[in-house]
């Protein structure tokens, strides 16, 4: 007959259920996923509507634009989110910006 077990041993069953996500970790880990995902979709279609010419290499000039530690702290963060760079994201909300003005005025179509 074996030996019987101790109330504070597990099985070898047992503890490989342990390595397992709990119904709330799981459904927690899906949302996020599904959220990176979604933004990841959203960025693409945001740089779909900016002109090849904005986002072209080579033809930028550097310039100097301060902002308040707050802003600059949200800015990254947000870049970070999105697994893009802070002066990135930035240049993308400014070519954004500027279409949505231009059509906004009749300046484009």
């Amino acid at each position: 007959m074996p030996p019987a077990k101790k109330k504070d041993q597990k099985s070898s069953d047992d503890q490989s259920n342990d390595d397992l996500f709990s119904p709330e970790e799981g459904q927690k880990a899906l949302e996020k996923f599904e959220a990176e995902l979604a933004a990841a979709h959203e960025q693409e279609a945001r740089r779909r509507k900016i002109p090849k010419e904005a986002l072209a290499k080579g033809r930028t000039t550097p310039i100097a634009v301060r902002f308040d530690e707050f802003t600059l702290k949200r800015l990254r963060v947000l870049a970070a989110r999105r697994n893009t760079g802070y002066q990135t994201l930035l240049k993308e909300f400014v070519v954004e910006r500027l279409y949505e003005e231009e059509k906004r005025e009749g300046i484009i179509e």
